[in-house]
């Protein structure tokens, strides 16, 4: 069930906080003008530039007067009033905004300090983390980058989402990092993802006698059973049973990231050490199952090693009970993405769907990591039971031939592209600097052509969490992105404007405006983040300000090509009214909160740009979209009217 927060108080109206059952009283204009400017009055007259109620910014809508033309009353607060981040919840909530709105201004040191930040000048001249680029940076925390300040430079380098690893530390060191992002994300004012990557069932083979390992040659036969003995160079504990029965003649095994190759030539059961016919072996519940495999590539096999299975689906559930706890450690934390390691086909997630909905979560999204050759061939399936999908090349080029993952990329990608769902490029971007200050080239071409085959999200794995240069390989990772953005090759995709479905009708129209030489940005309202993930898919020219009902929601929607959510002070204002009644919102006040926030955010660099507004009004509702309008940056009076007229709305 939602957890039901306090919502904003506005000064002209006598509400309460949405929830505590106290109807809204309207008062005529010229009483709530009044009204507004005695309580106006009142806090300047005690020193205070902005009232707090309940921890939240109040500002008047009273008089009906111009966003723009309204004295300043949101209250100012610095790092230090940043109450503590929560990190256990009982379902999905909706977070207070920040008690300031628009965007934070970054200081001089600071940015000496980050090098290569990606930053704008606002049109107040201010230098605001930039909101420009397309396709968005993903980034893994570990040793490299866990400190406050190396986390804080990595977002200011560009990074949108943080992915935090399951498969080593804590919960408790998870706690930290979480706080630590949502720290760094309240003082900057702009949302930041993070994704939990679950572990997922790891196989390793056993232990040996000898400490190195043993040295398999090639055509050698080599056993794998359930045995507790330490290993030689004849066989081997494999203490999944899971594997050992689903392996047949003529069937792959892998070891040590594909370093060693087996084919399997013969498979029985064991008891009491000793093969047993197979009518004697049914009969018996103590007898395990072992494989005898040919070596085909020939290499060292030590202790611990994992083991790959790349044409055989195993009868075995990914979570693991390792996972389940992380899974619920996850919701209950607050992340906005959970991602599911060594997926096999749609019915895995579908698992993990119902497992998070037990917990009591529906809007934390699901995300599939295809590095099997049989979630390949069920990707069409994977994308409906998911909400994205990640092309984790590293494990994938281990159970499929290499030369095989170029082209599996671009299907993956088309596929995601084709469902409307986020899809992340990863592994191995920018290997080479985990120990140098610069990538090669081919790196670079890597990044610039998963941009270019219409990916979502570039990702950084041990580049950022244990290299030696962790801010430099966001710096260069989004320099490529700006690059390959600028020279205008990213393949845009067809605007058809002649459909029968009246949203993707207006969406195609905003993105056939956003042609306009003139037009700098789109900016939407929406409940769920929907409206935004429907219009990213069309791969419009200019950024996305997505203007969001909650927090989570412009949290979730970071991963989303071109889409910068905010739910800041003057949009949560217009949640507040429209939660309290419908049809006290009228558009024109959300087109000028649309401009403001474009121009604090450094969306525009010019008050004479335009900016697309997209919306469905009552707004904030669920249905269809039923209005668009373009206006200039400088809000609605620029075109010559009041634009709390009721003749223009």
């Amino acid at each position: 069930m939602m957890n039901v927060l306090p919502c904003f108080v506005e000064l002209g109206r006598l509400d309460v906080p949405a929830g505590q059952g106290r109807a809204s009283t309207r008062f005529p204009r010229a009483q709530r003008a009044q009204q507004a400017q005695r309580a106006h009055a009142q806090s300047t007259s005690t020193g205070i530039a902005g009232a707090v109620l309940g921890g939240l910014a109040i500002r008047s809508f009273g008089n009906r007067r111009p966003l723009r033309s309204l004295p300043k009353l949101t209250a100012r607060v610095s790092i230090l009033d940043i109450p503590d981040i929560p990190t256990e919840v009982d379902g999905d909530s909706c977070t207070p905004p920040w008690k300031s709105t628009g965007a934070a201004e970054i200081a001089d040191e600071v940015l000496e300090g980050a090098g290569g930040a990606d930053y704008v000048m606002n049109l107040e001249g201010k230098k605001v983390r930039g909101c420009l680029k397309g396709a968005k940076q993903v980034a893994t925390l570990g040793p490299a980058s866990a400190s406050d300040e190396m986390l804080e430079r990595l977002f200011l380098s560009g990074v949108d989402t943080f992915r935090l690893n399951f498969s080593h530390g804590d919960h408790e060191e998870k706690t930290d990092l979480i706080k630590r992002i949502r720290r760094v994300e309240t003082k900057y004012r702009h949302p930041i993802g993070i994704l939990a990557d679950m572990q997922g069932p790891k196989q390793r083979c056993g232990k040996f006698a000898d400490p190195n390992g043993v040295e398999l040659l090639k055509g050698q036969m080599f056993r794998f059973d359930m045995l507790p003995d330490l290993g030689d160079v004849n066989r081997v504990q494999l203490p999944h049973p899971e594997i050992l029965e689903a392996l047949k003649p003529g069937k792959q095994l892998l070891l040590d990231d594909g370093n060693i190759r087996m084919e399997i030539v013969g498979c029985g059961r064991l008891l009491d050490g000793k093969e047993v016919p197979v009518e004697e072996a049914k009969e018996s519940k103590e007898a395990t199952p072992f494989v005898d495999c040919k070596v085909t590539v020939a290499g060292r096999l030590k202790a611990n090693k994992g083991v790959n299975t790349p044409d055989v689906i195993l009868a075995m559930s990914p979570i693991t009970e390792k996972d389940k706890k992380d899974i619920e450690f996850a919701c209950r934390a607050g992340v906005d993405w959970i991602a599911m390691s060594f997926v096999q086909t749609s019915d895995d997630m579908k698992e993990l769907r119902q497992r998070v909905l037990n917990l009591g979560f529906r809007e934390i999204k699901l995300l599939a990591k295809i590095e099997k050759p049989s979630a390949v061939e069920d990707i069409e399936g994977i994308l409906e039971a998911s909400d994205g999908v990640m092309v984790a090349r590293g494990d994938l080029g281990v159970e499929m031939p290499p030369e095989e993952v170029p082209f599996v990329q671009k299907q993956i990608i088309r596929a995601a592209n084709e469902h409307g769902k986020p899809v992340i490029v990863a592994t191995q971007m920018l290997e080479s600097m985990i120990k140098n200050p610069t990538p090669t080239r081919a790196e670079c071409s890597d990044i610039a052509n998963a941009i270019l085959d219409g990916c979502d999200a570039v990702m950084l794995s041990g580049e950022s969490a244990v290299g030696e240069y962790p801010a430099q390989a966001v710096t260069m990772q989004r320099r490529v992105i700006e690059r390959t953005q600028a020279n205008g090759a990213v393949v845009e995709k067809h605007v058809d404007t002649d459909t029968e479905d009246d949203t993707q009708n207006i969406l195609a129209t905003a993105a056939a405006l956003a042609k306009g030489k003139k037009v700098a940005a789109i900016v939407v309202f929406t409940a769920t983040g929907k409206t935004a993930q429907l219009l990213a898919n069309q791969r419009p020219r200019v950024p996305i300000l997505a203007i969001c009902k909650c927090l989570e929601v412009a949290r979730r929607i970071s991963l989303l090509r071109g889409v910068y959510g905010t739910s800041d002070a003057d949009s949560q204002q217009l949640v507040a009214r429209v939660e309290r009644e419908t049809n006290s919102v009228r558009f024109s006040e959300a087109v000028e909160v649309a401009c403001s926030l474009a121009r604090e955010k450094g969306f525009v660099d010019s008050l004479e740009q335009d900016v697309v507004v997209v919306s469905r009004l009552p707004l904030f509702s669920q249905g269809r979209l039923n209005t668009i309008r373009i206006v200039k940056a400088e809000g609605l009076q620029r075109d010559g009217y009041d634009s709390f007229d009721p003749e223009y709305d």
